[in-house]
């Protein structure tokens, strides 16, 4: 059993033979028992005085003293002692009844002066000693926990950086009972702050400055903090450190120092980054660090890490919530303006459209009064203008509706309802009124959809309408199919008709654009927009696959049930 070197201790003798206090002070000298002092004292009331004075760690005790026994003794230390030391007993004879008064009086041990050897008081101190030791360790570590436990409820209370570095900082130099304990953060360019500080008043208060030290910011030493290493310095003076390291401590009156790194990681690639470190100073003597002390500044860096890692993660998601906000508030006002246009281009659309359909609506009526009045008089020459003059009118008339329409496509607040599409196709083939020639298949199994019946009518009847009215025969046959895609269904109609020029497969849906001229065969080039747009704000989107001589498929996806039911 050894008593550690690192340790120092006192040993009080109260004895008042010269030649018992000689011998065991040789005796604890020949034990080797670390950095120790024997102090000596010949009388209880001397032995008690030494006591107020400097509490001793171990204490020798003579049961028969000139003034008073060694149980008065120990009850007039108990009274007056907050913490008695330890006591060991040493009487002339072996009595029974005295070891167990004295044992139950406070004393650990016991021993027959004439029974003392070097040996057997050198076991006795060691084992009075080494429970101290324990009892101290056990103090200091239940304190530290208790401790421990107090920070870590003040920093899980708190959201602020400022808070949490400034509880940490004062509750670590509580925990080690130092004179200054520091955090200090890193810049980008690996200089530093120190950002938050518990010191007592007699020494000199670092918070807030700035330091630029090499030997803190190389690389080798920024790696080794990553990997965890640690800085123990029981004596600045008699150390590894450069001289301009040393002088830099020396400004803040540091002695012994111990540092430990805060490391985190990066919320999206988890890559280790040194946030800071936490530095505990011990200004009064040098210090012999302890590694339960060590292991305990340990465990704050990482409490501490993880705070700030939660504390920068709200303080990050608090400004994107404030950004969102702005946007939102930008889009309401946004989307407040769009529907005040949209209302006055609604109103525009119908004023321009009453405006200018009825002057056509007179045009057309004119020409068709003057051929009825003039019926049969009128050459064929000015009959084919006349004709000329209405069919301009009524290309105007459907020129302007299709507008419109254009405008007004893929409008919300149409009636959702369920709409079986085969029965809707039926309805569409009907109203068209093709040809009996034309012949039509549509696929048995056609979805049923949850959706603005008006919309998918006027795409269905749209694409429909143009493979019969530009197709090149009189016999044509015109396909009709769908296919689930989860959450979609992918409409097609197909027809073996002219087909299209692959460089006019996006042209097609441009607003105004057709592929033949308005003289052979009356169009407005506004109905595939009016799909695509239609189509794109159901969030869906539409194809052509075509070639000239091989037909043409328009394939499109629609929601089976409305965005607008989402």
């Amino acid at each position: 059993m050894r008593i550690p070197d690192t340790h120092q201790y006192t040993i009080l003798i109260v004895d008042d033979s010269e030649t018992d206090r000689f011998t065991y002070e040789r005796y604890i000298n020949q034990a080797k028992l670390g950095q120790c002092t024997v102090k000596s004292c010949e009388t209880g009331e001397e032995g008690l005085a030494h006591c107020h004075e400097q509490l001793p760690d171990l204490v020798l005790l003579d049961y028969m003293l000139p003034d008073l026994d060694g149980l008065e003794f120990l009850e007039m230390l108990q009274e007056c002692m907050a913490a008695m030391p330890p006591v060991i007993m040493l009487t002339g004879e072996g009595n029974e009844a005295i070891a167990v008064k004295a044992m139950k009086t406070g004393a650990l041990d016991y021993i027959v002066k004439g029974e003392i050897t070097s040996e057997r008081l050198s076991f006795a101190i060691r084992r009075v000693l080494n429970q101290r030791i324990f009892e101290q360790l056990l103090n200091r570590q239940q304190r530290q926990q208790r401790l421990m436990a107090e920070i870590a409820l003040r920093i899980s209370r708190t959201s602020e950086i400022k808070d949490i570095l400034d509880t940490a900082a004062e509750g670590m130099r509580q925990i080690l009972d130092c004179d200054r304990t520091i955090i200090y953060r890193f810049s980008p360019d690996m200089s530093g702050t120190i950002v938050a500080e518990s010191v007592l008043p007699e020494w000199t208060a670092s918070f807030g400055v700035t330091i630029e030290d090499t030997c803190l910011s190389s690389g080798d030493v920024t790696q080794s903090y990553l990997e965890g290493h640690k800085t123990v310095i029981s004596d600045i003076h008699d150390s590894h450190l450069s001289p301009c390291h040393i002088q830099m401590l020396d400004r803040f009156q540091i002695k012994a120092n111990l540092v430990v790194p805060i490391v985190l990681r990066e919320p999206e690639t988890q890559k280790k980054k040194l946030w800071g470190l936490l530095l505990a100073n011990h200004c009064r003597s040098t210090r012999s660090w302890q590694s339960d002390e060590l292991v305990v500044l340990d465990n704050l860096a990482v409490q501490l890490a993880i705070a700030l890692y939660q504390a920068e993660l709200v303080a990050t998601l608090k400004s994107r919530a404030k950004a969102v906000s702005s946007a939102n508030k930008r889009l309401f006002q946004t989307a407040r303006l769009l529907k005040s246009r949209n209302q006055e281009l609604d109103k525009f659309a119908s004023i321009a459209s009453h405006d200018l359909r009825a002057p056509l609506r007179a045009i057309s009526n004119l020409a068709g009064w003057l051929d009825e009045d003039l019926d049969g008089t009128i050459p064929a020459e000015n009959q084919q203008q006349l004709n000329l003059i209405q069919s301009r009118a009524k290309r105007l008339d459907d020129f302007i509706i299709a507008l419109l329409q254009y405008s007004r496509a893929g409008r919300s607040g149409l009636e959702t309802t369920v709409v079986d599409s085969q029965a809707l196709i039926s309805e569409i083939i009907s109203d068209l009124a093709p040809a009996p020639t034309f012949r039509f298949t549509v696929a048995e199994s056609m979805p049923v959809l949850h959706t603005e019946k008006v919309l998918l009518q006027q795409v269905l009847a749209n694409l429909i309408g143009n493979a019969i009215k530009y197709h090149d025969r009189e016999d044509g046959v015109i396909t009709i199919t769908a296919e689930d895609q989860s959450g979609k269904v992918l409409f097609s109609v197909t027809d073996d008709g002219p087909g299209i020029e692959p460089a006019y497969h996006e042209k097609i849906f441009e607003i105004f654009e057709t592929l033949v001229s308005r003289d052979i065969s009356e169009s407005t080039g506004v109905g595939l927009s009016i799909v695509k747009k239609v189509i794109e704000q159901q969030g869906g989107d539409i194809v052509v696959t075509s070639a000239v001589g091989e037909g043409s498929t328009f394939s499109f996806t629609w929601p089976k049930v409305s965005p607008s039911e989402s």
